[in-house]
């Protein structure tokens, strides 16, 4: 499960408690970098491994579909 922020205490803190509940955490990077989460990004709704999330995180365009323009 992808974890962005700019707080490196918080992230860390939010990463255990995802890890605790059973998910892998992956660093996703700062606010800045949130969009590569966000709907039309290969990793949106998907269910991977944290390598398969890191590979999606890189994959992720800032460019967006008609479909996701608003």
């Amino acid at each position: 499960m992808p974890v962005a922020g700019d707080d490196a205490a918080a992230k860390k803190l939010v990463m255990a408690l995802v890890d605790q509940l059973g998910f892998d955490p992956v660093d996703a990077g700062s606010l800045a970098e949130s969009w590569r989460q966000q709907p039309g990004t290969p990793v949106y709704c998907g269910d991977f491994d944290a390598a398969g999330v890191r590979k999606a995180l890189a994959e992720a365009s800032p460019e967006r579909t008609a479909a996701f323009k608003a």
